[in-house]
């Protein structure tokens, strides 16, 4: 191999400005994770490279040998400068921030220490002296154990750094992959170089290459971070985000191993159980519960337990951890707090079993005595009797009809086969008997669909029933054909058409005050669509034509 010095210096110049032109493309990226340490690592590169690149044409012993003690500092802080950059740009700030990783920065100031006082006590090296090589200023020294340890480390330190960006194409796969690649790899010529150096071997041991394999080092950063902006899709993001979806959110989630032990808590967590992480770890999850035990078998289960000196419900929900392979590792336990959704549940039962009986009961009694009362009463008195009975009946029919509604919700989804053509039928007849008007059924006899029945006739009734009772001499058309894998049913009348504001509240899904439905009937079909599956779709142009597309078949899975 020719070793033409002075070409040597030419490459650590090169390596350089290659530095330099890589620190001027990064300007932008300031602010980014790993992006202050990674700017400190290419400068102390910088450093070293021209340092370096003087001192081969430098034959004074005492400048040469202070331009010695430049590439040895930057030995010393280019690898702790790497694994601080790998730190950040991975997302393990909580790691770089952490006092004990701050400790570790003794080792490089101690290591800038002895190297810039050795000359007092050459510990880390010995017997230096300028040898000329092929005309130019190498360099030839023993070095000692404390100086060997001294590059040792590092060394290591630029080994731990490339792991965890390897760890980085590992774990996130494509995303990253190239990026991560290239910055893994760049450290490995120059480090190379240096433990060649350190250890004597070459052709040219009193020189040392590292300077001019940074170039392929430059080369390999300058397409990570420049042309396929690294910096733009850092892995720091999607760290912090795994992070955020179990340690930041409020919602209980512990992560056990097949046998229900604790391998990690968030700290919603850690507040529920009233259990530190580091004390419950490796300590079965069901020992922290008071009440209720879970079986750890990935299923769901609803628990009581004491929590915090207060008795919670809540609704468990456990998903199998599985690796790469597919073994099973443990579930992710989720805990739901449904406390207040129960008691909300137990306040509208006692509110509904109130209004279905006592002011139903009562609704009834006032209904009866103002019907007796208009037939007994004349004139103006017997009018006003009869404008309170029919008030009253349209209270009743409508908690009839929410009494239904809760009634046909309640329980397991009873699916089945349904001719729509008959059900039609049967509740145009019933309707047509109790409110008059003309009502046509244009229903294939063979078309059916699987649903729930109840929910069904709820949802039909109420558009009959809703055009029959608004329309003066109504003439109503109820229809349904078959597109594809859905039943689209028609309901038309010749009326005004829903008012705006009506059609408004469904839509916003909730009344006001100032805004709200005059009954309870179209809610009827909102509900009833939604929980067919189905959709919804009013048209006013030309009196009221009622659109609800539902699917033919249903599992019991998506009506449950």
């Amino acid at each position: 191999m020719n070793l033409d010095l002075p070409w040597l210096a030419l490459g650590s110049f090169a390596s350089g400005i290659g530095s330099l032109y890589l620190l001027a493309q990064l300007r932008t990226h300031w602010d980014k994770p790993g992006a202050r340490w990674f700017v400190a690592t290419i400068v102390t590169q910088t450093g070293w490279c021209f340092s370096y690149g003087v001192a081969l044409l430098v034959f004074d012993p005492t400048l040469r040998l202070a331009l010695e003690m430049v590439s040895w500092l930057g030995i010393i802080w280019i690898g702790f400068c790497f694994l601080s950059f790998a730190l950040g740009y991975t997302g393990r700030t909580n790691v770089l921030e952490s006092g004990w990783y701050r400790a570790v920065a003794v080792l490089p100031l101690a290591g800038t220490a002895l190297v810039v006082t050795n000359p007092l006590h050459t510990v880390v090296w010995q017997g230096f002296r300028v040898v000329p090589t092929a005309g130019s200023a190498g360099a030839d020294y023993a070095v000692l154990p404390v100086g060997l340890l001294t590059i040792i480390v590092a060394m290591l330190f630029v080994s731990f750094g490339t792991l965890l960006v390897f760890d980085t194409v590992v774990s996130y796969g494509p995303l990253y992959r190239r990026e991560a690649l290239a910055v893994g790899l760049s450290p490995i010529p120059p480090g190379a170089a240096v433990l060649l150096w350190a250890g004597g071997i070459g052709p040219a041991p009193t020189v040392n290459l590292t300077t001019l394999l940074f170039l392929p080092h430059v080369a390999l950063d300058l397409y990570a971070f420049v042309r396929s902006d690294m910096f733009e899709f850092h892995p720091a993001t999607r760290r912090a985000g795994e992070r955020a979806a179990i340690h930041d959110i409020a919602t209980p989630v512990a992560i056990v191993d097949e046998q229900g032990r604790v391998v990690n808590l968030n700290p919603a967590a850690e507040r529920m159980l009233g259990v530190d992480k580091r004390e419950g770890l490796t300590e079965p999850l069901n020992s922290f519960l008071t009440g209720d035990d879970i079986a750890t078998d990935g299923g769901s289960s609803r628990i009581s337990i004491e929590a915090g000196g207060r008795h919670r419900e809540f609704k468990v929900r456990q998903t199998a951890l599985r690796d790469e392979a597919g073994t099973q590792l443990g579930y992710t336990v989720v805990f739901q707090d449904i406390t207040d959704e129960i008691r909300r549940e137990r306040r509208l039962e006692v509110l509904n079993r109130f209004l279905r009986h006592n002011v139903r009961n009562e609704s009834v009694v006032i209904q009866a005595r103002a019907e007796l009362l208009a037939g007994e009463l004349d004139g103006e008195q017997s009018d006003h009797a009869a404008t309170i009975e029919r008030s009253v009946s349209r209270l009743v029919d409508s908690g009839q009809k929410a009494r239904t509604l809760a009634e046909a919700g309640t329980g397991d989804a009873a699916l089945e086969s349904v001719v729509l053509a008959d059900l039609a039928t049967e509740i145009v007849e019933s309707a047509r008997d109790e409110y008059g008007g003309s009502v046509t059924v244009e229903i294939p006899e063979t078309l059916q669909l699987t649903t729930q029945p109840a929910l069904l006739e709820i949802l039909l009734t109420n558009l009959v029933e809703n055009a029959l009772q608004h329309v003066p001499e109504a003439v109503v058309t109820v229809g349904a054909t078959g597109e594809g894998d859905d039943v689209v049913l028609t309901v038309s009348d010749n009326g005004p058409g829903v008012p705006e504001h009506e059609l408004g509240v469904l839509e916003r899904g909730r009344e006001t005050d100032l805004n709200h439905g005059s009954g309870i009937g179209l809610w009827l079909v909102r509900w009833t669509t939604t929980t067919l599956g189905g959709d919804l779709a009013f048209d006013t142009s030309d009196g009221t034509t009622v659109t609800v597309r539902l699917p033919k078949g249903r599992t019991a899975a998506e009506a449950a």
